[in-house]
């Protein structure tokens, strides 16, 4: 921070007057504040990054951006600039750069809990689950009464599989805080992963009564319920969670499987509602490639080169396969000119559909939305066993290059995507009804992120290339 002891007093008032407006909500008096200020200290650190911060509220982040700059550079052991630098960051999802500003941070302000905590959950996001665990350690051990940073920890912990050590770090974040109801939903997750189906539903149960608002436990006491073998109570609790929380993912995939496990087969209609569902669309080649092949080649070429591939990562469907981070977070071609030429595709989409009122899909329809895109690269025998995307909207998939030896339908389907059958884990008392469509480079498809979806095993050793994406929207038409 700036030595306050050093400065006229007038600059110290003012600052204090600016502060008092941006905490009162008068951000454009606070703007106006900060520029005067600026006017004859135009070197003043801590107005610098006032300022960038009521712009980054109306959206100025260029403007901020060059601001925050010149504030790290002239106050570059001062916290504040390097706090507002990251929430632009952040709100403009260049998450890779984040992730690198957030490890600075950490290491210039090692006993600053927050920069720690911020670096976990971005490092997260990006499936870093070490360096993950790293940052949240450190911030438990600078704060070790801080429930949500021992929440946060348990939460790393288990997506790497220790549902053991994952379990007891969520009840030692209830202890610190009876009334974390995240902890009770998380606590449910750890308890399902050790095979407790029991103790999964009384934490989901308590996480409901804590936050009534909370669809997430909301749901995850159903599936409980649902894996306990009370498909009824299951089924309604995914019925009633559609009502109160609109079109939640998990609640829109599990019903239809709830009412099939109850009744003993799927309900009249679920192969047909899915074929509405899922559409096929052929892609353009974007600006610079002459044609289609010539585009998938460079795809190819940049997936297979591309140093964030983990092979069958933790949490992932992928199976004899690898899965690239998401290739956004760090953009540069052809992801860039993929990017671009979807986003037409997916408009155009979204410009066709005749809202539904209370369809979990139909009857909303994106306006703005952020997108995410990763690579799978499947080797001999690769598949994706049946999965959803739950933080995805509308999920899709883009063939960049096939084997010679996919299935030709007629005797063989093999390398084929397969929507609606349930999970491997999920024992179906009932014959699942499913659609099975041959891929073809160049195509994609585009379906609710609540769709069960997976893909057939497939011989021979040539890899089977595509990328995946997730809409996410951030308003609505």
């Amino acid at each position: 921070m700036s030595d306050q002891t050093s400065l006229p007093a007038e600059i110290i008032e003012r600052r204090q007057k600016i502060l008092g407006l941006i905490q009162s909500g008068k951000k454009g008096e606070a703007e106006a504040e900060c520029r005067a200020l600026l006017a004859i200290s135009p070197d003043d650190a801590e107005t610098l990054s006032m300022l960038a911060a009521v712009l980054i509220e109306r959206g100025g982040f260029g403007e901020a951006e060059s601001a925050l700059r010149r504030a790290l550079e002239l106050a570059p052991h001062s916290p504040i600039p390097w706090t507002n630098y990251g929430r632009i960051l952040q709100q403009q999802n260049r998450w890779a750069e984040a992730e690198t500003h957030y490890a600075a941070a950490a290491a210039s302000f090692p006993q600053i809990p927050l920069f720690h905590l911020t670096l976990g959950q971005v490092a997260q996001r990006a499936g870093h689950f070490a360096q993950a665990e790293t940052a949240f350690r450190r911030a438990v051990e600078l704060e070790p009464r801080n429930a949500t940073a021992v929440m946060l920890l348990g939460m790393v912990v288990l997506r790497q599989e220790r549902a053991d050590e994952a379990a007891d770090l969520f009840r030692r974040a209830i202890e610190i805080d009876p009334k974390l109801a995240a902890a009770y939903g998380n606590l449910g997750n750890a308890e399902q992963k050790r095979g407790d189906l029991a103790a999964a539903e009384a934490a989901y149960e308590r996480a409901s009564i804590l936050d009534p608002k909370d669809a997430l436990s909301y749901v995850s006491l159903g599936l409980a319920k649902l894996r306990r073998g009370d498909a009824r109570e299951a089924a309604e609790i995914f019925d009633r969670a559609l009502t109160r929380f609109g079109p939640e993912r998990r609640a829109a995939a599990w019903f239809p499987y709830a009412r099939a496990q109850e009744m003993g087969q799927m309900p009249a209609g679920f192969r047909a509602e899915l074929a509405r569902l899922i559409s096929r669309v052929s892609l353009t080649p974007p600006s610079g490639y002459s044609s289609i092949a010539e585009f998938n080649k460079a795809l190819a070429e940049a997936l297979r080169a591309d140093t964030t591939t983990v092979w069958e990562p933790l949490g992932k469907a992928t199976r004899k396969g690898g899965q690239t981070g998401l290739l956004l977070d760090n953009p540069r071609e052809p992801f860039l000119a993929f990017e671009q030429t979807l986003r037409h595709a997916i408009d155009a989409h979204f410009d066709a559909i005749k809202r539904e009122k209370n369809h979990p899909f139909l009857g909303f329809v994106p306006k703005t939305y952020q997108l995410d895109l990763w690579g799978t690269l499947l080797s001999e025998g690769g598949h994706q066993h049946s999965h959803i995307h739950v933080g995805g909207w509308m999920s899709g998939v883009y063939y960049v290059a096939l084997p010679p030896t996919m299935g030709d339908g007629a005797a063989s389907r093999d390398g084929w995507i397969e929507f609606g059958h349930p999970p491997p884990d999920f024992d179906a008392t009932f014959e699942p009804q499913t659609l099975t469509y041959e891929p073809r480079e160049g195509d994609a498809f585009f379906f609710p992120s609540y769709v069960f979806h997976r893909t057939l095993p497939f011989s021979g050793n040539v890899q089977r290339i595509s990328l995946a994406f997730d809409v996410k929207p951030t308003s609505w038409r």
